[in-house]
């Protein structure tokens, strides 16, 4: 399709920034950490050698300079990642506190330097809080996801997503789009601005239903508005989902959510649109 091209990368562009966080949480709660040692090391034996002295610690990257630290919570930087296109800086950690309070909290710190916040719930006792950063031109966001049964915890992921000519925040989804029954729509980011990205669309929601009961609902819905299937895998319960209409691209995962009762999915839509072609000159 003429004037959209995969800028993003294949992985990040169909996951974009929602289903990224979540695959991210996934990851985090399959990752163990190794048993501590029993035993204390012995003392080395042996005339003792001067070591020459540490090289400094690498920059930690903005993330932990931009968030302040939640209390009795330690922020592991992740390194930077690519979300729509955007580069990204990514952090993580886990509390007991329930979503809500992580949100007031990093809302109230906002608040504090003046930010104009926006805050979104996911409807899943999870949800975000953003602001645009014109300083650092890039959107600053606080991400919750609530998991677990019995013993539940939140999984909060501070980022920075650089968009140096401007983004805008919304809480509804674009009319083009069909709609779940009970969808809640956590954050929509719109690109401005003329760079390669503007115009384009990342929308996050959450719905009722496991991933394979969306992704039937999309494919029997997006053809009535225009939109005609280009692509579909499945990775790791997650279902990926390729939409194509002239002038428009639509990419879609649906990842489910770990939580008790009716099953849950998280939805992450990356709509691309195509910048009209430039004037062609006349030969005459």
């Amino acid at each position: 399709m003429s004037g959209l091209t995969d800028h993003t990368g294949a992985l990040t562009r169909w996951l974009g920034l929602g289903g990224l966080l979540a695959l991210v949480a996934t990851a985090v709660l399959l990752k163990d950490p190794p048993p501590p040692s029993a035993e204390p090391r012995a003392a080395p034996s042996g005339p003792q050698v001067a070591l020459p002295p540490a090289p400094p610690l690498p920059d930690v990257g903005r993330v932990q300079r931009v968030f302040p630290p939640f209390p009795g919570a330690a922020l592991v930087p992740m390194g930077r990642l690519e979300a729509n296109g955007s580069p990204m800086e990514l952090g993580y950690f886990e509390t007991d506190h329930p979503p809500g309070e992580v949100l007031e909290f990093y809302a109230r710190e906002f608040r504090l330097r003046g930010r104009n916040i926006v805050t979104q719930d996911d409807g899943a006792g999870g949800g975000a809080v953003n602001y645009y950063d014109e300083r650092l031109g890039a959107l600053v966001s606080v991400t919750t996801i609530r998991v677990g049964g019995a013993t539940t915890r939140t999984l909060v992921f501070p980022s920075l997503v650089e968009a140096p000519e401007g983004i805008h925040l919304q809480g509804t989804a674009p009319a083009s789009l069909p709609q779940p029954p009970g969808a809640v729509t956590v954050l929509r980011v719109d690109e401005q601005g003329s760079g390669r990205n503007a115009g384009s669309t990342t929308l996050t929601q959450v719905a009722h239903g496991t991933p394979q009961m969306l992704a039937e609902f999309y494919r029997a819905q997006m053809p009535s508005r225009g939109y005609a299937p280009s692509g579909r895998r499945l990775s790791k319960g997650v279902e990926l989902l390729d939409f194509e209409r002239p002038g428009e691209r639509v990419s879609l995962s649906l990842s489910p959510l770990d939580k008790d009762g009716p099953p849950e999915s998280l939805i992450t839509f990356v709509v691309e649109r195509a910048s009209p072609p430039p004037p062609q000159e006349s030969n005459r």
